[in-house]
């Protein structure tokens, strides 16, 4: 069988989908708004999903059942389990139970798998003999070993959300996994700084710790920390049908409930690779509801879920949200339009993409100039080209990503520091804050970052109209920012770096990272300084060599009143 649209669906597919069918979904995921509720789906490639975990307990059992044995604790689990999985007694007698379950024929061993899907925390609730209630979850599924394992690394969705969590648009998320994966991207991309790290809630009195950027509320619990200290964390694995049953009236669990029904309250829901078929899930939703219903046609939208086709417990859920809202009239409707047609990876890469992009269109409109502000939307426009270009370009895999972002923090920090300064940082955002809070930063002023977006809403223009072409720069010493290339003929390829001012300018010289005999294109943010002789490097702003060329966009900024003049400007300092 083919995969599943959803699957297969390119970068540059769904950031159109973005932009055509859900805009304000789009906007608001960009401005903050969302929290982000995350199931097994998003880590099916690095850790085992439900399916993993059912061929892992019916394995166990039936290799340690003592046929022989009629009263054998395995062998009535095992038989348990079949008959859960809707078998009678003489389809299960007619079982061959001598061969692993994986090397069992597929018309046979693939329904049974189907059945305990639906019905995993019964599978788990099994019995076996007098062993712990959570036996088959501790021992036999292995919970920190199988979900919290040293060697495990965050797939391209994990790197995308910790992405996200450092541009301050996805600071809350509200995890049913196990698994560490979100948190570890975080430490890579961030070099293990534990100021960045989100704060997470895997027990109930834990929704009092201090909050960092980010907070992650792990109500099913956490593996990681279970591993590190199994007396405090292992009751709160949860997994059984017990569990989650009881789950919502357990009073040791209020603070969770009061914690996510707020949350539900505030913000508009996100929902990645969670089917919703948990009665905890349902119930918490439904409480909400009653409290506080979104309206069905808010913008952005109340509930969106990234799927193929919404299950019927995702259905449901959209049903008990918006009570009389929803109708048999428009119930296709809703359903239709709560639902994106992209999975996490391809999803959460477009995501991260388009909110780059608004936040460099938003300091486009906060830098000061006399251009007016229906002349700026030219240079969004060159901001959505590029957007777009990458997108076409980018592959969900990690190494493309990590390279992807590798070269956005090289980036950043030449323009903020004239030097790479934290060489192991893989990721640095362009603001702590989502678009809403951004032209609060006093900070920008002095980091260039508004030229800069100017800067590369020039580049894309030039793409746009044809008069050159863009190509990656890797991320080592002595790169450029990006490389452009003059569509005339015989044009050579020229590296172009982008830099805050110039001292920094003059750290690009005098470090090595800038190769004034290359000709390279040296964009600053701020005015350029005039020659100075005595200086050690030569210059502090002009490096005294003709065939660098140095431009200042606060300068053109300053001057120009129409894109048209800006764009001329800026073509004829290029030179290329």
């Amino acid at each position: 069988m083919p995969p599943p649209p959803a699957a297969t669906i390119s970068v540059r597919d769904t950031l159109d989908l973005l932009d055509n069918s859900f805009p304000d979904f789009a906007e608001g995921v960009a401005n903050g708004r969302y929290a982000f509720w995350l199931g097994s789906g998003i880590s099916l490639g690095v850790v085992p999903g439900l399916w993993g975990v059912v061929e892992t307990v019916i394995e166990f059992l039936r290799a340690n059942r003592n046929a022989a044995d009629a009263t054998c604790k395995f062998n009535r689990a095992l038989v348990e389990a079949l008959q859960l999985a809707g078998l009678n007694a003489d389809q299960v007698a007619a079982l061959d139970l001598s061969i692993a379950f994986k090397t069992w024929p597929k018309p046979t061993s693939e329904p049974i798998v189907l059945a305990l899907l639906r019905n995993y925390a019964k599978l788990l609730a099994i019995r076996v003999g007098t062993e712990s209630f959570d036996f088959l979850v501790w021992n036999v599924v292995k919970v920190p070993e199988t979900y919290a394992a040293a060697g495990l690394q965050p797939d391209v969705a994990h790197l995308c959300l910790a992405a996200l969590s450092l541009e301050g648009v996805a600071t809350d998320m509200v995890s049913a996994n196990w698994d560490p994966l979100v948190e570890r991207a975080v430490a890579i991309l961030t070099n293990e700084n534990a100021a960045l790290a989100p704060t997470v809630v895997a027990k109930p009195d834990e929704v009092q710790l201090p909050r960092n950027r980010a907070r992650i509320i792990k109500f099913h619990g956490c593996a990681e920390k279970a591993a590190a200290n199994e007396a405090e964390y292992r009751p709160w694995l949860v997994a059984r049908h017990a569990q989650i049953n009881g789950w919502c009236g357990n009073p040791r669990n209020s603070p969770f409930m009061t914690a996510l029904i707020a949350l539900i309250n505030e913000k508009p829901t996100f929902m990645l690779g969670l089917s919703a078929q948990d009665g905890n899930i349902q119930h918490v939703f439904q409480t909400a509801a009653k409290q506080v219903a979104w309206d069905i046609n808010a913008t952005p939208p109340g509930y969106v879920f990234s799927e193929n086709e919404l299950g019927l417990d995702q259905r449901s859920l959209l049903e008990n949200v918006y009570g009389n809202q929803i109708t048999p009239a428009n119930y296709d409707a809703v359903c239709d339009s709560a639902r994106i047609q992209a999975f996490a990876n391809p999803l959460l890469t477009a995501l991260l993409l388009d909110v780059l992009a608004k936040k460099l269109a938003a300091l486009i409109g906060l830098m000061p100039g006399p251009l007016p502000g229906h002349e700026r939307q030219s240079l969004i426009h060159g901001i959505e080209r590029l957007r777009n270009d990458l997108a076409s370009a980018t592959t969900t895999s990690v190494p493309f990503i990590v390279g992807l972002l590798e070269r956005w923090a090289r980036a950043s920090q030449l323009l903020r520091a004239g030097e790479v300064t934290q060489p192991d940082v893989k990721y640095m955002p362009i603001s702590a804050d989502a678009i809403p809070g951004m032209a609060g930063n006093q900070d920008q002023a002095a980091l260039g970052l508004r030229e800069a977006a100017v800067a590369l809403g020039l580049l894309g223009a030039g793409v746009a109209r044809g008069d050159w072409i863009m190509d990656a720069e890797p991320a080592t010493f002595g790169a450029g920012v990006v490389a452009v290339t003059s569509t005339r003929p015989g044009a050579n390829r020229t590296k172009v770096y982008l830099t805050a001012n110039a001292y920094f300018a003059m750290l690009l010289v005098g470090h090595g990272e800038l190769d004034e005999s290359e000709a390279p294109i040296l964009i600053q943010a701020k005015p350029l300084m005039p020659s100075l002789s005595r200086s050690p490097l030569g210059s502090f702003g002009r490096t005294g060599v003709p065939s660098t060329r140095e431009i200042s966009i606060a300068s053109m900024m300053d001057a120009c009143v129409t894109f048209d003049e800006l764009y001329a400007d800026f073509r004829r300092e290029l030179a290329i």
